[in-house]
C-alpha cells in the first residue's frame, strides 16, 4: 500500500513538471508577471507634448496616469494576482480605475492570458496597496468578470503585446451597446496602453483617447528623500529650522509639497527621468527640481545622467538629498 502511495506520488510530481516543461509559454508567464509588477507614470509623455515642438492639437493631448500594480495572495482567484490601481491629473484622490487581475499560461490562446476582474465594493479596497490585510480574505466572490474582456499577450523580441478579442468585450444595453478596445505593450521598463470603446451598432467611437496613440506609461523607481530648511544655515542651527526626512518620491514626476515656516511658502520637491526626444546624444537624463509654489521659474533645477543612485543640492537656506531604493 505504502509502494502504492508513494508511486502516485512521484506520478503527481513528474505530471507537473512534465506539464511545466513541455508549456511553451512558461517563461513567458515569469518575465511578464515581473514586468508587470510596480508603479508606472505617463508624466514624460505629458512634459512632451506641452513643448513646442510636439505636431499635435489640443484634443489629442493625453490625461496623466499613474498606475500602480500590486501582486497579492488570493490563491482561490489565481497564482499570479494583481491589484490594479489608478489615479489621473498627479492627483491620488482622483482614482480612475481599480481592477483585480491574473496572469495564467494558455497554450489554446498561443500566449499569456490576463484575466480582468471588477470589484464588487471598489471602496472598500482603495489605497489597498497601502494596507495589505484587506486582501487577506479575498475570493472570486468578490469580483465579477465580463465575457470576452480577457487580454491575450504575446511575446514580440522582448516585449509582450497585449490585446482583447475583436469586438468581445461588450457591455451597455440599447443604442449604448459597446465594445472595448485595450491594447497594451509591456517591457521592462515601459507600460504602453490603448483604452477605447466603440458603439456596437455601428463602430462610431464613443469613449476614450480620440486617436491610437497609447498613454506612454514608463515604470517608476523609488527615492528616500529628504529635505532641510534653515534660517541662518546648515552649520549654525536655530529653533526655526524645518526638517523632512524619509520622503519618498518616483522618478516618473513625482512630487512633494514641503512648509518652510521662515519663509512661510511652500515649496515643491519633483524627480523626472527623462527621455529628451530633440538630441541625438545626451538626451537621456535625471532631473531634480526644486521651485516655490505658484512660481514660473524654479528655485533649483539638478541634472545628471539617468539611472543616478543619489542626487542633492544645498542652496543655504534650503538643501535636500535623495537616495535610491532599493529595487
Amino acid at each position: 500500500m505504502k509502494r502504492l502511495f508513494f508511486a502516485g506520488i512521484m506520478f503527481l510530481g513528474l505530471a507537473m513538471n512534465v506539464d511545466a516543461q513541455t508549456d511553451p509559454y512558461a517563461r513567458d508567464l515569469v518575465q511578464l508577471v515581473d514586468f508587470f509588477e510596480g508603479e508606472f507614470d505617463n508624466d514624460s509623455q505629458l512634459w512632451f507634448e506641452s513643448r513646442r515642438g510636439w505636431s499635435g492639437n489640443e484634443e489629442e493631448k493625453h490625461i496623466r496616469i499613474h498606475a500602480t500594480h500590486t501582486k497579492i495572495d488570493a490563491p482561490d482567484i489565481g497564482d499570479n494576482v494583481f491589484y490594479v490601481e489608478e489615479f489621473i491629473e498627479g492627483d491620488p484622490a482622483k482614482i480612475s480605475r481599480q481592477r483585480v487581475v491574473n496572469f495564467r499560461s494558455d497554450i489554446d490562446k498561443g500566449g499569456v492570458v490576463m484575466e480582468l476582474y471588477f470589484l464588487n465594493e471598489p471602496n472598500k479596497f482603495i489605497n489597498a496597496q497601502d494596507s495589505m490585510a484587506v486582501f487577506g480574505d479575498i475570493t472570486k466572490g468578490d469580483l465579477f468578470g465580463l465575457d470576452g474582456c480577457n487580454v491575450v499577450f504575446k511575446r514580440e523580441a522582448d516585449q509582450f503585446i497585449g490585446s482583447m478579442e475583436d469586438k468581445m468585450c461588450q457591455f451597455g444595453e440599447g443604442d449604448k451597446k459597446r465594445f472595448s478596445v485595450h491594447n497594451i505593450h509591456l517591457s521592462a521598463t515601459k507600460y504602453w496602453r490603448v483604452d477605447q470603446t466603440y458603439l456596437v451598432g455601428n463602430g462610431e467611437f464613443y469613449m476614450g483617447h480620440p486617436n491610437d496613440e497609447p498613454h506612454k506609461m514608463r515604470k517608476a523607481r523609488m527615492y528616500r528623500c529628504d529635505v532641510s530648511f534653515t534660517e541662518k544655515g546648515y552649520y549654525d542651527p536655530s529653533g526655526n529650522d524645518k526638517k523632512y526626512a524619509d520622503l519618498i518620491l518616483h522618478d516618473q514626476g513625482g512630487t512633494v509639497t514641503l512648509y518652510n515656516p521662515i519663509k512661510e511658502k511652500n515649496y515643491i520637491l519633483q524627480l523626472r527621468e527623462k527621455e529628451y526626444p530633440y538630441y541625438s546624444t545626451g538626451s537621456d537624463f535625471f532631473m531634480l527640481r526644486f521651485i516655490e509654489e505658484g512660481a514660473t521659474r524654479s528655485d533649483v533645477i539638478v541634472t545628471s545622467e539617468p539611472h543616478v543612485s543619489k542626487i542633492s543640492f544645498s542652496l543655504g537656506w534650503a538643501s535636500a538629498s535623495c537616495y535610491l531604493e532599493e529595487q
